[in-house]
């Protein structure tokens, strides 16, 4: 028996999207790939290191300040983070794009993104003046490894472009997508916030606290733009402005 022209065109049936529990479970996978892979770039990098310089020594304890090392990390980790990140697009027989809403922002978008951004980050600024806070170490010293190594081309691109693709696929698309039909966009932006600032531990926490709040407003630009694609311009802005930052004040 043939199956009629219109029934043997019948695609498989789309999932608009995976359930707040199934999503949370492809989170902790990320992070996961993230780990490892991560962890695979930094073993690469201490390799080649010691093969071509044996007789100096990487002291340990300088190994999460060292900008080189952080830069493979970065470099080898996120072609593995992306490859993951299709899978739940796929298997949801969704398009990357429209999975995690890689649409390009409006106009008027782009332009409330900018001024909430500003404002956020001048109110931090102030904040950060008024009580004293000086630039991370871990900024400071991974710059400067990075410079004395001759790498700050290849460590601008890990530091700026990188981890906000990875970041925004994550937090502000995966995350967002799966938890937000469920308990609302409010709580879902706050949680991905709250998790997306607790990654960032390497900082104290007055600057902890500065991620939450660039967190909150990535989160609502978001929801107001439905475009992923301008959290990470936004997010790559804020990583651009840190590193001349290091620039400024190395």
């Amino acid at each position: 028996m043939e199956m009629s022209g219109e029934a043997a065109n019948l695609s498989p049936p789309r999932r608009a999207r995976w359930g707040p529990w199934t999503t949370i479970g492809w989170g902790i996978g990320v992070v996961i790939v993230m780990m490892i892979t991560q962890t695979i770039g930094a073993t690469l990098y201490l390799v080649w290191f010691k093969l071509s310089y044996p007789d100096r020594a990487l002291p340990i304890e300088s190994i999460g300040t060292n900008g080189p090392l952080l830069t493979f990390a970065f470099l080898i980790s996120t072609p593995f983070v992306l490859a993951y990140l299709l899978l739940p697009a796929r298997l949801a027989h969704v398009s990357f794009a429209d999975f995690y809403a890689l649409k390009w922002p409006r106009g008027r978008d782009i332009a409330i993104g900018a001024v909430a951004l500003a404002i956020v980050l001048m109110i931090s600024g102030l904040a950060a003046s008024a009580s004293g806070q000086e630039m991370p170490e871990f900024m400071t010293q991974t710059f400067a490894t990075a410079r004395a190594a001759g790498m700050i081309p290849l460590f601008a691109f890990s530091f700026v472009v990188l981890p906000p693709v990875q970041e925004e696929l994550m937090f502000r698309g995966l995350l967002y997508r799966g938890l937000a039909p469920a308990i609302g966009p409010a709580p879902t932006i706050a949680l991905t916030a709250a998790v997306w600032s607790v990654i960032h531990l390497q900082y104290d926490w007055f600057f902890v606290g500065e991620i939450f709040a660039l967190g909150l407003t990535l989160g609502w630009i978001r929801w107001k733009s439905d475009s992923t694609l301008l959290t990470m311009m936004l997010h790559a802005t804020i990583n651009g402005l840190a590193l001349l930052q290091m620039a400024i004040g190395d």
